[in-house]
């Protein structure tokens, strides 16, 4: 896993795929990493590589430097550079401001069809808190701080972040976050079910990378489905929902992997996943 506090390549996100593990570097520690148009094209892109690639079996997204993301960043640029972002960029790509192209990376990373960890080093606030929240698990540091600051400065959330916290922490305590601002540290975060583990700031790398590692060796065709069955449960009624995963599960259950996992299981040695 590339190392955050080593990133220097210029680029506004970084791509590295080592052992079927993609790590997404958010790459302005100057800023401490702040999202501009810039940023979630090129996480766009990404993610529609990381979608078609075989090889591309976990994503990582992370930060470079001390801090995961403080948001969108609130600097004007000048009418060039809007207009070079917003502009068509990439085969598929339709153009658009910093919400539009946002949307759509929450999007794509919930219908990737891939487990997605957010490895938090840092601050995620604003819309960078919605991105780390729009990961399927997410480690912290301990330095890590949590915050929809979006009130501070008048504005309503975005980036999903509504339905992302009350996903995570029911109703009443989204709105308290939403409307508040208030800043949650990384034990605060994990009591709450905004993380799913906390790690020492000199161990998060190693942590993360160890459970991508293994994520990595495992059945892509059941992760999808268990992916796609826990997020399409928030929309469907029960009965529904069990119709969805019988469906999946006769896809799933006439692929390779399932008869690998079958006789892996009664030879007692560790199974070997493809993907098909």
């Amino acid at each position: 896993m590339t190392n955050p506090e080593e990133a220097t390549n210029e680029a506004p996100v970084l791509f590295d795929l080592t052992g079927g593990v993609v790590t997404l570097t958010l790459n302005r520690p100057q800023a401490r990493n702040a999202l501009t148009t810039e940023s979630f094209l090129e996480i766009e892109r990404m993610l529609l590589e990381i979608e078609a690639d075989d090889a591309a079996r976990v994503v990582v997204i992370t930060g470079a430097g001390r801090g995961f993301s403080a948001g969108a960043d609130l600097k004007p640029v000048s009418k060039e550079e809007a207009r070079r972002t917003e502009a068509v960029s990439f085969p598929g790509d339709v153009g658009g401001n910093i919400l539009d192209r946002a949307n759509r990376c929450m999007i794509r990373l919930r219908a990737l069809a891939k487990p997605v960890i957010g490895s938090i080093n840092g601050d995620a606030v604003g819309i960078g808190c919605s991105l780390a929240l729009a990961t399927d698990l997410r480690i912290a540091s301990e330095a890590a701080r949590f915050g929809v600051v979006f009130s501070r400065i008048g504005l309503g959330p975005d980036g999903g972040a509504s339905a992302l916290l009350r996903e995570l922490v029911g109703s009443a305590k989204a709105l308290e976050l939403l409307f508040t601002g208030d800043i949650v540290g990384a034990d605060e975060a994990l009591r709450l079910g905004l993380v799913n583990r906390v790690a020492a700031a000199d161990e998060l790398a190693d942590a993360t990378g160890g459970l991508a590692e293994r994520l990595a060796a495992g059945p892509p065709l059941a992760y999808g489905a268990a992916k796609a069955a826990v997020y399409e449960s928030a929309h469907l009624s029960f009965e529904n929902l069990l119709d969805f995963e019988a469906r999946n599960q006769r896809v799933v259950g006439r692929s390779k992997d399932v008869k690998e996992g079958i006789h892996a299981f009664l030879e007692r040695r560790e199974p070997e996943f493809r993907g098909r």
